[in-house]
Parts: C-alpha cells; sequence; structure tokens
C-alpha cells in the first residue's frame, strides 16, 4: 500500500482518540434551603404575583433611579471593558478552531532574459518563464490536542460571559445601593437640621430667663453647647452625600459632577414593593455569575491537561503541492508538477519541558478545582449575611419606631415642666439629645434596610427574564 495512504488511515484511526480527561460538573450539594429562608418568604408577603422583573431596581418606584441606573448599563467602563473581554474571547475561540483547518498558500513568478553577441550581426535572443505554485497543507489532529484547545478557549468565552453577567448585576445594585445611601444621608441632614433648630428654640428660651435673672449662667452655656455641638455633625454628612453623588457619577459612566443638578434636591428614601426572588441555595448557585465563572475556569483547566498530555504524541500532515510553468515564449512547453507528501514530527527528547507544562495544567485544574468549591461557599454566606442583616434591620426599626415616639413625647413634657421651672436645664438638653439620637438611628437603620434589599438582588443573582 502507497505510505501516505497507510499513514492517513492510520492517522483517521488515531483522531477518534482525545487524550487528557473528560470534563465532568462537580456535585454542588448545597444544603436544602437557607438559614434564614423564612426572611425571602416574608418579604414577599401581599404578593399574589411574584414574578421578578429583569429590571428589579424599578421596584423601588424611583424615576431618578431608575434613569440612572439605565445609564450605568449604557456608559459605564467596566461592562465596556467586560464586554470587549467577551469580544476577545469569541475569536480566541475561532482561533483555536483554525488548528487543524486546511491551510494554501499560492505563490507565482516570472523572468525575462534577453542576451545579444557583441560584434556581430545577429540580433538579441529573449527567452521568457512563468510559473505559478500552490501549497496544501492539512494538519491531522490526530490525537486531539485541536479539540482540547477548543474546548478550553470555549470555556474561557464561557467565563467572559459570565463576568460580564456578574458586573452588569454588581453595576445596578452598585448604582441603587449608593442612590438610597445618599437619599438616607440627605434624610439624616433634615433631621440633623431640625434639630439644630430645635436646639436654637431651645437656647432663645434659655437666654430670655438668664437675661431675667430666672436661669444661671451655666444654663445658657450648656444650651449654647449643645447647639453647637449638632451643628458640627452637618458638615460631615455634606460631605458624604456629595461623595454619593460622585460615585453616582462614576458608576454612570460620567466625570464627579455631572449629576449634580439631579440630585442635589432632598428626595425620601424610597421603599421596594415588589416581589423578591425566593431562590433556594441551588438555584443560587446555579445562576451565580461568580460560581459559573469559576466553574469556566475549572473547564478550561482540564482541558488545558489535554492540551499539556497532547505534546508526548506525534504531529500529523498531510501536504500536496502543485506547480505550473511555461518558458521559452508564448508558444513555449508548459510544465505540470504535483506531489503529495505526509508528515510525521515526534519530540524525542526535550529537556523535561513537555512533563513541566504537563505538572503545571494539572497544578492549575487542582487549583481551578479548589477555587470552584470555594465560590460555592462564599457565595452562600454572602446571601446568609444578606438575609440576616434584613431580619435584624427589620426588628431594629420596629424598636427605633418606639423609642421615637417615647422621645417626642418625653420631650415635649420637659419642655414645658422647664418653662414652669420645675426641672433643670440638664433635663432639657438630655431629652433634646435622646430624640435627636433616635431619630437619626431610625433614618439611618430605613436606609441600611432599603441597601441590603439592592444587595440581596446581586447575592441571589436571579436569572434575568422578560
Amino acid at each position: 500500500m502507497n505510505p501516505v495512504a497507510t499513514l492517513l488511515i492510520g492517522a483517521l484511526l488515531l483522531s477518534a482518540c482525545t487524550v487528557g480527561p473528560e470534563y465532568e460538573a462537580p456535585e454542588i450539594n448545597a444544603p436544602p434551603q437557607f438559614l434564614s429562608q423564612d426572611v425571602l418568604s416574608t418579604l414577599n408577603e401581599g404578593f399574589s404575583d411574584q414574578t421578578v422583573a429583569a429590571d428589579w431596581w424599578t421596584g423601588f418606584g424611583d424615576d431618578t433611579l431608575n434613569a440612572l441606573v439605565e445609564a450605568g448599563l449604557e456608559n459605564n467602563f467596566r461592562i465596556a471593558a467586560a464586554a470587549a473581554r467577551v469580544r476577545e474571547a469569541r475569536a480566541r475561540v475561532r482561533l483555536a478552531g483554525a488548528g487543524d483547518a486546511l491551510r494554501a498558500e499560492a505563490g507565482a513568478s516570472a523572468d525575462l532574459q534577453a542576451r545579444s553577441d557583441s560584434g556581430s550581426n545577429r540580433q538579441s535572443a529573449t527567452s521568457a518563464g512563468v510559473s505559478g505554485d500552490l501549497d496544501v497543507t492539512l494538519p491531522l489532529d490526530a490525537f486531539g490536542r485541536t479539540r482540547r484547545e477548543v474546548e478550553a478557549a470555549r470555556a474561557g468565552l464561557d467565563a467572559a460571559e459570565a463576568e460580564l453577567k456578574g458586573i452588569v448585576l454588581g453595576v445596578s445594585s452598585d448604582i441603587a445601593s449608593e442612590y438610597l445611601g445618599m437619599r438616607g444621608n440627605q434624610r439624616q441632614l433634615e433631621l440633623l437640621r431640625e434639630s439644630v433648630l430645635l436646639q436654637e428654640k431651645t437656647l432663645t428660651i434659655v437666654r430670655s430667663r438668664f437675661e431675667s435673672g430666672l436661669a444661671p449662667e451655666l444654663d445658657l452655656r450648656r444650651a449654647e453647647t449643645s447647639v453647637e455641638s449638632l451643628r458640627a455633625g452637618i458638615p460631615p454628612l455634606e460631605e458624604d452625600i456629595r461623595n454619593f453623588r460622585n460615585r453616582i457619577a462614576r458608576l454612570a459612566g460620567a466625570f464627579p459632577g455631572a449629576y449634580e443638578n439631579v440630585l442635589n434636591e432632598p428626595r425620601p428614601t424610597p421603599a421596594y414593593d415588589s416581589p423578591i426572588p425566593q431562590l433556594l441555595p441551588l438555584q443560587v448557585l446555579s445562576t451565580r455569575a461568580d460560581v459559573r465563572q469559576a466553574e469556566a475556569n475549572l473547564k478550561q483547566a482540564i482541558a488545558g491537561i489535554g492540551v499539556a498530555e497532547a505534546e508526548y504524541y506525534p504531529v500529523f500532515e498531510l501536504r500536496g503541492a502543485l506547480s505550473i510553468g511555461a518558458g521559452g515564449g508564448v508558444s513555449g512547453p508548459a510544465v505540470l508538477i504535483g506531489t503529495l507528501s505526509a508528515l510525521v514530527q515526534q519530540v524525542l527528547a526535550d529537556g523535561g519541558v513537555r512533563d513541566a507544562n504537563f505538572e503545571i495544567a494539572s497544578a492549575r485544574a487542582d487549583a481551578a478545582l479548589a477555587d470552584y468549591e470555594q465560590a460555592l461557599r462564599e457565595a452562600t454566606e454572602e446571601v446568609e449575611a444578606v438575609l440576616a442583616a434584613i431580619r435584624s434591620s427589620g426588628r431594629r426599626q420596629v424598636s427605633l419606631n418606639k423609642a421615637v415616639g417615647s422621645s417626642r413625647r418625653s420631650f415635649a413634657q420637659v419642655e414645658t415642666l422647664y418653662q414652669q421651672g420645675l426641672i433643670s436645664f440638664l433635663d432639657v438638653v438630655d431629652a433634646q439629645r435622646v430624640l435627636a439620637d433616635a431619630e437619626q438611628d431610625l433614618a439611618r437603620e430605613r436606609t441600611n434596610y432599603a441597601t441590603q434589599i439592592a444587595v440581596l438582588f446581586r447575592v441571589l443573582a436571579p436569572a434575568r427574564s422578560g
């Protein structure tokens, strides 16, 4: 049998053999439910339709927030960079697939020669030649190296797409959290200014009593101290609000100051009034972008073992060449030459390079598996932490609401008693301080609760549906 045909048949038989381990998805072994699973049920009480919208942030019912998130999804540069990495990963899949594709190269050449005999009357002799070449090479992926490279590239594409989805969800959650935090700080600032006005009113009363000789100077100085102590809390809140606006602008792909006019006017902190995805741990771990990215990295590393193992085996190629030439002028004879050959390359000694590459690939696979297992546990812990924070915040708000109500009644009584001269000014200062602190704590906790809802969507990572 022809040696080339023999080699071709042997390579085709070997092509069914792909070296390296096949990928098998690890068992997730997720717990049946979250420890705080009841929080999700409580959040959904009163909703007959529990369909979660893809644009979940619209559940806060705030048009400004909606516009900011949409601007962020369109203009955020982290999203743009991740989208570019997805395009690169797609191109790498095509590049890997070209490893066993037919390659062809063509070339052409022409030459012209002239000769004359000096000292004679003979005319010059002229000859011309034209030739063309076509070389074809067909790699034979006998041991599956190219197939493993394609698997690795596709896994890289899966990882890049998962990263993009995670960044999109993260940007929307971050914008919502920053916006809610800013609105909460604006409310705290309003309350603080109201407390300052209240203290200034008390200071006026104390000054009047002092000037009338009904109160000692000590009461006046304490009243002045109380007013200035409260007023000192205003600049830090103003600074925080300014930083919130700057971070929102950056997340939306703009420079600081871009949304000053839109965000400068204080508004109430919006409350979330839509269904929350009631997911189990297995559902969360199957959809979270960071877990899917970790699994794609593991799949890529497993394919890398096959690529490294294929280096131990020979490389097969079929090569064909076709040459055509014409010489001696237009009427000269034409020559057509065709060849078919086979190439076998085998590395006999490499100083341990292949062994080292195989060990590197195996170590990367072990590391990727450990990273994947760690991602599962960190994802579950994040959900548990947010659910626990929501439960704690809800309970804390109940107590703070009662504290604010009691503090207001207490302050009204103390103020009346002081004007009647029945109690000391220290009681007034203490009552004002307790009321101001309770109102600030309640506003802060309401903000915390709203932001935890935004974070909950990020950690649950519900699948986007229309």
